[in-house]
């Protein structure tokens, strides 16, 4: 009775490993790479050590990309406040407020107008003295 159980034990035992690894020594023969993974345990380790490394580095990437980009869209309502502030105040001081360029002008121009009018009485002066001056010749 116990080599009939025995011979039972290993049969089942063989036919679970072969139900339970079939499949995988078939997967593992399909990839080989990863059957090279399998056999070299250090290999593997030093390599997911590798991928974590780097996976860690584009993570943070990617972190630092998202965090300008909400920084950005968080900043973007005052910026556009400000802009529309900076328009809106340009225009009432363009419609309200005399720009000091203009002021200049108009001051620039009753000066001009005043010199004129001065130049324009002393022309008048000199050409009555002109006169006077002609009408005496003539006369003597």
């Amino acid at each position: 009775m116990g080599m009939w159980t025995d011979r039972l034990t290993n049969s089942w035992a063989e036919g679970v490993q072969s139900v339970l690894l079939g499949p995988v020594q078939s997967w593992l023969a399909a990839h080989p790479l990863v059957g090279w993974l399998v056999a070299h345990p250090l290999w593997t380790l030093g390599l997911a050590l590798v991928a974590l490394l780097l996976f860690a580095g584009l993570w943070s990437a990617i972190a630092r990309l998202t965090e300008g980009f909400w920084l950005s869209l968080v900043k973007l309502p005052f910026q556009l406040s400000g802009w529309i502030f900076a328009a809106v105040s340009g225009l009432l001081v363009r419609r309200w407020a005399k720009p000091t360029a203009v002021v200049a002008e108009a001051d620039r121009v009753s000066e001009i107008i005043g010199r004129l009018e001065t130049l324009q009485t002393e022309q008048e002066s000199l050409l009555e003295e002109m006169r006077t001056l002609l009408e005496k010749r003539g006369k003597g």
